[in-house]
């Protein structure tokens, strides 16, 4: 009413009820409200507010262009009773009606950019769809249709910047800043990474920000044209005072007109706004304004399309594509909505952090395809098995997760036995056989379990214990299940601690291999060596590697750790074989490093940067650590045997593959294990064994070492036994390579009397 020139007083005057009054002013939005307030009141007022529903329940049934039609009638009625009274006020009022124009036209100028850049935005949303489900047609006509809008967007921004330079900068730099965090939210949405919420977020406050600095330009052109109509109005009124009951009343006429007119398109555009507003908040109930047959109807219709694209991108920010289960993003916030609950409430609940035991070798013998479809098959089972009152997650990987819901605290044992219930059911679900064509795939998990608040009082901890809980059971075997407990928790707390050290100590050269001769007893000479890592370490002084190999597996870095040990082994190798007695070098190899075959690139990249004979260079498989890929580990096995390098097999006979890796592996050399040295005086079993494989080494062209040999009589023992390759602490423990070089220079076979016996530890 202000903004239209007329004052509060008239309006009462008119309405002649507070009914009427409110219903203008626009305090009563709503028609039922407006009847139920007009339901106990009579009189001219309440007739006159009756009329004025009726008029706006037909103004609602006619478009926008008919309702701006009809406005413009009423104010040519205005003017044309203006004129019929006061013919020579036109030329005076001709100057001010051209800057009204202007003001009016900025105001449409800002109106249009705000709808361009809903339009821009619409499109850039249905671009943005497009590219996720990856169909080039629907992208090229959307940026076909997009760059039509950025022209037009461009041409208003321009007729804009005519008269307010700075809110165009500001809405262009918002726009570059929104643009860009919506492209990085979409990528990061992709990778089913979780900051692409808060990139989301970050689009949404740029958009914000834009409309926020048109809504301002829009009301500080409004309050200018709100001067201009005041200041037209009261000059009128002085110019024509003698003809004031005509004007008043083609005045009011045109006013209530404009009120009505005006009232019934900013309701629905503000219902509208607040709509798109929710929807950018990201709630999901939503007031969506209703379905009309003018623009704002197809307004309504946009706005839900709109809220339902919103909400499939929401749905696929927190579905994982392959298995349809929610992804880690949406365990992550479930899972800290119920802890927080269960904080506030005093419950308990129980976290299940479940890992495939066989989905790399599915993955890696029969391709991805056959991968991901053992991940869904166990994907099925997991939700099959799992009780009504529990949710289960794609976690990462092969990993997932299952949530049972918080209950109301109780006996511990009891709440653990029905935990164990669950979880041995989806043992026994997922241990039968999968088929798929024609292979049948053994199925099992290992499970751990964290309890809420025992294990852990935030989401975090209770699944770093979880984790740790189920790395424990995958050590001792897979197929099973284990509760995370106070000692479990604490190892792996140290485990993080180790792990952090030895990244450090890497970093810093803290490792540095030890070497232990292998001495041919026959002729007393140091014909080789075996390269042990070890680890100063700067508080504890320097440990084994049983101390830390277990850690540096687990935490992924025997990559960073082999290659240091590799680099300075050859080296060394290069070193020895430049003087006039060399040797050779034996090195363990990890499982990783053979069966992601990048042990192939570290050699060729050592080869090149130190010059050595590659047969003074043994590399050999701990027997004892199984290769679940046989196939690729020979393929490997065999490219480095073709390279020059020489293989063994570490701790033999103390695995289950020694026989396979005999007949398969390209091997030079076997070493018996010390746990059968250490009885070779004492145990015929252990004397059996090692002559079979003395026997069997022989008959296959292999060295034979035996490693452990700390007594005189173990070393006569082998020597009747057939090997005389030996190493252990009856020559010498492991030393620094400058020591190794002085103890191989003035070292001396012990002599051997009938009376020795004991151990000697060189």
């Amino acid at each position: 009413a202000h903004g239209i020139g007329l004052q509060t007083p008239a309006l009462l005057k008119i309405g002649g009820t507070s009914v009427t009054r409110k219903y203008l002013l626009g305090d009563l939005g709503d028609v039922t409200q407006i009847h139920s307030e007009l339901t106990f009141q009579h009189g001219a007022g309440a007739w006159i507010a009756r009329l004025f529903i009726q008029i706006d329940s037909f103004l609602q049934q006619l478009s926008v262009r008919t309702r701006l039609l009809g406005l413009s009638v009423g104010l040519l009625l205005l003017l044309g009773s203006t004129n019929l009274v006061l013919g020579f006020v036109i030329q005076q009022r001709e100057g001010q009606e051209a800057s009204q124009k202007l003001q009016y036209d900025r105001l449409q100028t800002i109106t249009d950019v705000q709808l361009m850049l809903t339009e821009v935005r619409h499109y850039q949303g249905q671009l943005n769809v497009a590219k996720v489900i990856k169909s080039d047609e629907l992208e090229k006509q959307i940026v076909e249709s997009l760059a039509n809008a950025e022209r037009v967007l461009e041409e208003k921004l321009q007729a804009l910047r005519e008269f307010d330079a700075s809110s165009v900068s500001t809405v262009r730099l918002e726009r570059g800043l929104s643009l860009e965090s919506m492209q990085k939210s979409i990528q990061a949405m992709a990778r089913g990474e979780p900051q692409s919420i808060q990139l989301a977020k970050e689009t949404i406050r740029h958009l914000d920000k834009i409309y926020a600095v048109l809504k301002d330009a829009s009301e500080r052109e409004r309050l200018h044209a709100d001067a201009i109509s005041q200041s037209q109005l009261e000059r009128a009124r002085s110019a024509v005072r003698f003809t004031v009951i005509v004007i008043a009343v083609a005045g009011a006429f045109a006013m209530l007109l404009t009120l009505l007119i005006l009232r019934s398109i900013m309701q629905p555009l503000q219902s509208t706004v607040t709509a798109l507003q929710q929807i950018n908040a990201g709630e999901t109930m939503v007031d969506l304004p209703p379905i009309t047959h003018n623009e704002f109807g197809d307004m309504a219709v946009a706005l839900r399309q709109f809220r339902d694209r919103a909400e499939r991108l929401q749905h696929l920010a927190y579905t994982d594509e392959l298995t349809g289960l929610g992804n880690r993003a949406h365990f992550d916030e479930t899972l800290r909505h119920a802890v927080a609950e269960a904080q506030v409430q005093g419950m308990t609940l129980a976290l299940l952090y479940i890992d495939l035991d066989n989905f790399s070798s599915v993955n890696d013998s029969l391709g991805h395809t056959a991968g991901d479809r053992y991940l869904r098959e166990a994907a099925a089972r997991l939700q099959r098995f799992a009780m009504l009152e529990t949710q289960v997650w794609r976690y990462s990987g092969d990993k997932f997760t299952v949530l049972v819901e918080a209950q109301a605290p109780g006996s511990a044992e009891a709440w653990n036995a029905y935990v164990n219930g669950q979880a041995q059911v989806l043992l026994r679900g997922l241990a039968e056989p999968f088929q798929l064509d024609g292979h049948l795939l053994p199925m099992s998990v290992s499970i751990g379990i964290a309890v809420f608040p025992e294990a852990g009082d935030t989401s975090e901890r209770l699944v770093s214990a979880a984790d740790a809980a189920m790395y424990q059971v995958k050590r001792t075997g897979r197929n099973g299940l284990r509760f995370a407990n106070s000692a479990l928790i604490a190892d792996a707390r140290n485990d993080l601690v180790l792990s952090t050290d030895i990244r450090r100590g890497i970093q810093r050269g803290e490792f540095e291999p030890f070497y232990q001769p292998i001495v041919d007893v026959l002729t007393g000479r140091v014909v080789g060596a075996e390269a042990l890592m070890r680890w100063h370490h700067p508080e504890l002084g320097v440990r084994t590697a049983s101390e830390f190999i277990a850690a540096a597996e687990a935490s992924g870095m025997m990559h960073a750790l082999g290659e240091a040990c590799l680099t300075s082994v050859c080296e060394r190798i290069a070193h020895w074989q430049s003087g006039a007695e060399p040797i050779w070098v034996s090195v363990n190899l990890s499982t990783r490093q053979i069966e992601d075959r990048s042990i192939l690139s570290l050699l060729a990249t050592l080869q090149n940067q130190f010059v050595f004979d590659a047969s003074g260079l043994t590399l050999e498989i701990t027997e004892s650590a199984m290769l679940e890929q046989v196939d690729r580990a020979q393929q490997t096995l065999e490219e480095v045997r073709g390279l020059g390098y020489r293989l063994g097999v570490d701790d033999f006979g103390t695995g289950y593959s020694s026989m396979t890796y005999l007949q398969r592996f390209p091997l030079d050399k076997i070493k018996i294990d010390r746990s059968f040295v250490e009885r070779v005086e004492t145990s015929r079993s252990a004397v059996a064994i090692i002559a079979a494989t003395v026997a069997l080494a022989k008959s296959l062209s292999l060295e034979v070492v035996a490693e452990g040999v700390e007594t005189i009589g173990q070393m006569q023992k082998l020597i009747t036994l057939g090997c005389t390759l030996q190493q252990g602490y009856l020559f010498t423990a492991a030393l620094p390579a400058s020591q190794f070089e002085e103890w191989r220079h003035s070292w001396a076979l012990p002599l051997v009397t009938a009376e020795e016996s004991g151990p000697t530890t060189g």
